[in-house]
């Protein structure tokens, strides 16, 4: 049988190097008693024998028949050989005979491949494998890098974290709209990561949409954008794919009724429907983001008249109106005569505090866009009315007979009717200047002629 003495002392120097300390006699050496893990040199000796004495351990708790098995595997851990290069260098795999790559930071192998596509083969072709390797890393070096950021987020993730605050501070229809936008663009690409997205994929996808006009389009880009940029305000996104893309000038339907074209509706259209056309007509105001939303509680009665007023910020923290979460101002739908009449007698069937809207369908239920759109549609081409024409023209109506003077006899300004339809100045201009006659009296003048001043029709 081996002695155990042997078998220790043989372990421990392949271990270390050179013969241990002995630590089995019971010499004295000062104060220590024989120990070197006590006395003056006590934390140098703990750290530079702790290997030494875990073989110890080890040792005494092998069986005696097994001291032959422990001198193998000694001599296999002193040929057992380091790490013969980095992570990131060129190496063999003798079972496939092909040459590999590992990326740093990563454990995936990636096969090299030399110029005509095909694996490189055989232990002999090292330099041609280092040939690959320098053209993939330079390939690297010159691509735009890859954030750890950007790795995370695809464009699908965007839209989800866009689409779960835009529920909770936009209008609902508004929001439904975005929402099936956006599912339509994730179902083109929603799986590319944002560094893969690009413009051309976005211009791809809009083209596929024949029907889209460019105000469509125009509001489809303006909601991807804003999702974008939303996650890279709020969110660890770095950047936005899209940030530069160009939207479509909006073309503006600047259409008004006739008075014949408004008797006609009044006529084609059930009681409630109707009602609800006269009041966009009359008040001027904006169909479904504001005047659907009334109820008694948004009636406010003055001296000077009554009025529909409307908070820039509900109960529930969402907008109150379409311009509110923008400007923050609340929004007053001042009433001529006829809609006061019309108001009060609406108020009847829904008073104050009960919840109400005071303009209704004929099933009782609030208008939204989608009935609205559905009624009109349907009426449009039971009158026969241009198809440019919509529920909105109604709001047209109102500016262009207002600044005609059509209602009182007397034409306003621009700057008065912005305040009445909840507009600014400049964008008032910019739609009904055409409309106002201190824009083309001048013009008329510069011609010699004098313009005369008819009511709108």
């Amino acid at each position: 049988m081996t002695n155990l003495s042997s078998v220790r002392l043989r372990v421990l120097r392949s271990e270390c190097g050179r013969s241990p300390p002995n630590i089995f006699q019971n010499k004295d050496q000062g104060t220590t008693g024989g120990n070197p893990y006590f006395g003056p040199l006590a934390a140098r000796n703990r750290t530079r024998f702790r290997p030494i004495l875990s073989n110890f351990i080890t040792l005494r708790s092998i069986p005696s028949g097994n001291w032959e098995n422990t001198e193998r595997h000694s001599e296999m851990a002193r040929k057992r050989k380091q790490r013969r290069q980095q992570h990131g260098s060129a190496w063999h795999w003798k079972q496939t005979d092909c040459w590999y790559f590992t990326e740093p930071g990563t454990k995936k192998r990636v096969a090299l491949f030399d110029d005509d596509g095909g694996r490189i083969r055989g232990k002999e072709n090292k330099e041609a494998a280092k040939l690959a390797l320098a053209r993939i890393k330079l390939v690297d070096e010159l691509s735009p890098p890859v954030t750890a950021a950007n790795q995370k987020w695809t464009v699908a993730r965007v839209f989800e974290v866009y689409l779960a605050d835009l529920h909770k501070t936009a209008n609902p229809e508004w929001s439904k709209q975005v929402q099936n936008w956006l599912n339509d663009l994730c179902a083109y690409c929603g799986a590319l990561s944002v560094d893969e997205f690009k413009k051309k994929h976005l211009r791809n996808w809009i083209q596929k949409k024949i029907t889209w006009n460019h105000n469509t389009q125009r509001n489809v880009i303006a909601s991807v954008k804003a999702a974008f940029n939303f996650c890279c305000k709020f969110d660890d996104l770095e950047a936005n794919p899209v940030a530069g893309y160009e939207k479509p000038t909006a073309t503006p339907r600047i259409v008004a009724f006739t008075p014949e074209e408004e008797e006609r509706l009044y006529e084609g259209a059930n009681e409630a429907f109707g009602q609800f056309i006269k009041a966009c007509i009359l008040t001027g105001a904006r169909p479904y983001s504001e005047l659907a939303k009334i109820t008694a509680d948004h009636v406010v009665e003055t001296p000077q008249g009554m009025y529909y007023l409307l908070k820039a910020r509900s109960a529930d923290g969402k907008s109150g109106h379409k311009t509110g979460k923008k400007t923050g101002k609340d929004r007053r739908i001042m009433l001529c005569e006829e809609m006061e009449l019309l108001t009060r007698k609406l108020m009847l069937t829904a008073p104050k505090g009960s919840g109400f809207p005071l303009f209704r369908s004929t099933h009782g239920r609030q208008w939204k866009r989608c009935n609205c759109v559905q009624h009109f549609c349907l009426l449009r081409k039971k009158i026969d009315l241009p198809k440019e024409k919509s529920l909105y023209a109604a709001r047209h109506t109102f500016a262009k007979r207002t600044l005609s003077g059509y209602y009182t006899g007397k034409p306003v300004s621009i700057e008065v009717l912005a305040g009445l339809m909840g507009n600014t100045p400049s964008v008032a201009w910019r739609h009904y200047a055409q409309w106002a006659d201190e824009y083309n009296s001048p013009l008329w003048e510069a011609l010699g002629k004098k313009p005369s001043r008819k009511h709108a029709g």
